[in-house]
């Protein structure tokens, strides 16, 4: 083992120890316990003792304080965590959603660096105008507000410096942690835990990667459009991994437009429910804060660091579910949510009463009683109970679901989400089972056999090509095989030539050697083995070729 990987291995020990410190300081010992059998954490049992004291404390909300201790990076994960309603139980989803986002700023001249790294001009040679103080700060980048030398009026984001680093560092003590848990708690295997710490992985980077953002910006920019939704555009000129400057937009947060515009709510409804059902992409941090109103009327929505994607076969089996929920029947809704948790024939046994419960629950109540993010929520809750992980932009969509249903409530309390956006579903599902999506479905399929049609001279020269190897590969096997066949039966009659022979050679070197002298004995062996020889090769000297 070299130097470095030494070192690496006993910094990672290191900070799993300060993890598992603080694990056991906020009373979650029992977890611990079963983990001390790991020599480089024995040491840690002196200090288990004082965290009795928090035992009053709920679980869940020891686990809260545990994560806003740790850090920014476990803050994204327990974020993440508070989703997914199909791993843990309500109690737990509702103190990971009060995890809150918000650090210190870093320093203006980290600002200045990064910007100049990743441009090779000096923030004075692009900006004319940019706000020492950043607009806000979060673990992943701050935003500042600034002037580009054209004039135009931006927002910079600026990449927390060495956050890469960090991130990586606490995702590998996680993964020695579990690796190490999973060992002593084989209750964890069926979670995968392995597979989910680099599902997260992923999610980080993604989140880190300011191209990307803006990349997204721009696809759902066009997207949103056609609702009259605004999106920023981007200035890639100056955008990077690092760095992402954008459009300054000029309106209000939704929450500060007054209660006399009545149908704000209905046109951000209709304006995100078209693009989800569309395309599949939706916004994944919809709070206040990331929606306004511009001065001409029209919606802005901002930040654009997580965005979901439902697949066509996911929003299909979706709609089914919601579809046959919402019109009270199970024998509707049980063949498109089979399918959704990817089950077979076999299922277990309380499956259809623990759907025929959601049914009952919200298939005779009017749609202003209905909370669309309780529906995928509850679906989850009985993925939980079978044991089973659902795709985590599922969950994402549910929350955000229902962030958007209090911001409409807080505009205008009357009105639900699903009244909302009852002209929408009322068209769905007056046609039966989202009519649209078949249509959709439909023009795929047409898509890839005309993509089939347009390459079919190409195909049909592959195909000859290939059936004339085939043939000619064929009759080589042919020619090897009669030969062998012609070789099997040569040598069969080699075989029986011997068999003959040599008792009869026997017998003559016999009689030879008891009546003839010497040399009368060695000159007509030799003139027996010429003949016998003469004679084998006349039988079998057949062509091999």
């Amino acid at each position: 083992m070299s130097i470095l990987s030494v070192r690496k291995k006993y910094r990672l020990v290191n900070r799993v120890r300060a993890v598992v410190r603080i694990i056991i300081k906020h009373g979650l010992g029992y977890f611990i316990d079963r983990i001390f059998r790991e020599p480089y954490l024995k040491i840690l049992r002196l200090h288990h003792l004082s965290s009795r004291d928090r035992k009053q404390i709920p679980p869940a909300q020891r686990l809260r304080l545990m994560i806003e201790e740790l850090g920014p990076t476990y803050i994204k994960i327990g974020q993440f965590f508070s989703t997914r309603a199909d791993i843990l139980p309500e109690n737990f989803l509702k103190e990971l959603e009060k995890l809150q986002d918000s650090v210190s700023p870093f320093s203006f001249d980290e600002v200045k660096k990064t910007i100049y790294e990743d441009f090779g001009k000096n923030l004075d040679e692009i900006f004319l105008e940019f706000s020492e103080k950043p607009l806000f700060a979060a673990s992943i980048g701050q935003v500042h507000v600034a002037k580009l030398v054209s004039g135009e009026s931006c927002v910079v984001k600026v990449r927390r410096p060495l956050i890469e680093d960090i991130v990586q560092s606490d995702i590998e003590v996680l993964t020695e942690i579990f690796r190490i848990a999973s060992k002593h708690i084989p209750e964890l295997k069926q979670w995968n835990i392995p597979a989910l710490l680099e599902e997260i992985g992923e999610y980080l980077k993604r989140q880190m990667d300011f191209v990307y953002e803006a990349g997204m910006m721009e696809k759902l920019g066009k997207f949103y459009g056609k609702s009259d939704i605004v999106v920023p555009a981007v200035v890639w000129q100056y955008t990077s991994k690092r760095v992402l400057t954008m459009q300054k937009l000029n309106g209000k947060k939704i929450l500060d437009v007054s209660n006399s515009i009545p149908d704000i709510p209905e046109k951000l409804v209709k304006g995100l429910f078209h693009t989800l059902f569309e395309t599949g992409y939706f916004h994944g941090d919809l709070h206040p804060g990331n929606i306004m109103l511009m001065e001409d009327g029209r919606i802005a929505l901002v930040d654009f660091g997580l965005v979901g994607y439902l697949s066509f076969e996911k929003r299909k089996l979706l709609a089914g579910i919601i579809s046959g929920i919402l019109g009270g029947k199970i024998s509707d809704t049980i063949p498109h949510l089979k399918k959704f948790f990817g089950l077979s024939h076999n299922v277990p046994e309380n499956f259809e009463k623990d759907v025929g419960f959601i049914v009952d629950r919200y298939g005779s109540l009017p749609l202003g009683k209905i909370h669309l993010a309780d529906i995928i929520y509850d679906v989850m809750k009985i993925a939980r109970k079978m044991s089973i992980t659902l795709d985590p932009d599922i969950g994402l969509l549910a929350k955000n679901l229902m962030s958007l249903e209090g911001i409409c409530a807080s505009i205008n309390p009357s009105e639900s989400l699903l009244q909302l956006s009852k002209s929408y579903w009322e068209s769905l599902l007056s046609r039966g089972l989202f009519q649209h999506l078949w249509i959709e479905e439909f023009k795929n399929v047409f898509l890839s056999y005309r993509n089939l049609v347009f390459q079919l001279p190409e195909n049909i020269d592959e195909f000859v090509r290939i059936n004339k190897e085939r043939i000619e590969t064929e009759q080589e096997i042919v020619r090897r095989l009669d030969r062998y066949t012609r070789s099997l039966e040569n040598a069969g009659t080699k075989i029986s030539f011997s068999i003959i022979i040599l008792p009869a050679v026997s017998v003559l070197i016999l009689f030879g050697l008891r009546n003839l002298s010497l040399w009368l004995f060695l000159v007509l062996l030799a003139g027996l083995f010429v003949f016998v020889a003469v004679l084998f090769r006349l039988l079998t000297g057949r062509d091999n070729a």
